[in-house]
């Protein structure tokens, strides 16, 4: 199961990587590539690390009703799961860190890999929110009608999605009645990693976080256009950066490459940017944004003694839940 996982992950890789190559051309690309300005790339580093050191507050905040987790451990775990999403298929560095952390930090498993359920469901509801906002501004409707009704259809999923959460959150105990004991009881240990946001003082604040997180990821997006020549504005910069975060739901090989590629050169591209300057930018954008934090993942898991890439043969996935409970 987990081999055939890799290999749909690794097809999905590849074929998103040929319809990005396919229209771009790789002798511009590079040449971009070689003429990239370092201290905007230095730039593009530094705000990298001030996004990583965001979300690893934002999560060391949402594991507080769980158990006292200090700053410099929340961080360190964070690197390690980034280093997992580059070793593991499909996000499966998610369930890494949750399995991880679990351990070694003595908090409940699901409450655990809760709160990073919590993240990324808040990720993916603020970032829907940019995109949609940005896409209503920066896209003109009459020349990009296609991309205006994915807009529409994602200001849709997003009205449903706040719905849903209202109306769950208003019926939790009702709906936890009709659930199977077997499924009650972890469904309660899972959803206790959002205890943090389940008050407006919690929901404001995580909320902050997440955008905070978001105008770093926006900064890099606008000091890599800089390096390499493209002419963004803020507000583009911000809907492309969006769009390249939903890309990383996509299931694809480790690290999201191709997918991410493909998303980021399309927008861009769309935006009326050139294609291989795009793929330039997109692509030392993924590279300086995942690479050193994942390097560094890599040292910390020799020094806190983690082997994450056993988690092949061990629980990566839904096995967390079944031996959690």
């Amino acid at each position: 199961m987990k081999a055939a996982r890799a290999l749909v992950g690794l097809l999905v890789s590849v074929v998103f990587a040929w319809l990005t190559l396919s229209r771009v051309d790789l002798g511009d690309a590079a040449a971009a590539l070689r003429r990239a300005a370092p201290a905007g790339l230095l730039l593009v580093f530094g705000f990298a690390w001030l996004e990583i050191a965001v979300r690893a507050w934002r999560w060391r905040f949402l594991l507080a009703p769980l158990g006292r987790v200090s700053y410099d451990r929340a961080f360190a775990y964070t690197c390690v799961g980034y280093f997992a999403n580059a070793l593991l298929p499909m996000r499966l560095g998610e369930f890494a860190r949750a399995y991880l952390a679990s351990g070694a930090l003595r908090l409940p498993a699901l409450a655990t890999l809760g709160s990073i359920v919590t993240e990324r469901v808040m990720d993916g509801v603020v970032i829907l929110a940019v995109a949609t906002g940005l896409g209503l501004v920066v896209i003109g409707a009459s020349s990009e009608a296609p991309l205006t009704l994915w807009v529409v259809l994602g200001l849709a999923g997003l009205v449903a999605a706040v719905v849903a959460a209202l109306v769950a959150a208003r019926y939790q105990s009702a709906i936890a009645k009709r659930l199977p004991a077997r499924v009650r009881e972890p469904a309660a240990r899972l959803w206790a990693g959002a205890i943090a946001i389940r008050k407006p003082r919690g929901l404001v604040v995580a909320t902050g976080a997440t955008l905070a997180a978001y105008l770093c990821a926006v900064a890099s997006m606008l000091s890599v256009a800089w390096a390499v020549g493209l002419s963004l504005t803020p507000l583009q910069a911000g809907f492309a950066i969006a769009w390249i975060g939903l890309s990383t739901a996509i299931p694809a090989a480790p690290g999201s490459v191709g997918t991410y590629e493909f998303v980021g050169v399309s927008v861009l591209t769309m935006l009326g940017q050139d294609p291989a300057t795009s793929l330039a930018a997109v692509l030392l954008l993924h590279v300086l944004g995942t690479l050193p934090v994942a390097l560094v993942g890599l040292a910390l898991t020799w020094g806190l003694h983690l082997r994450v890439w056993r988690l092949a043969a061990r629980p990566a996935d839904g096995e967390l839940l079944s031996q959690a409970s």
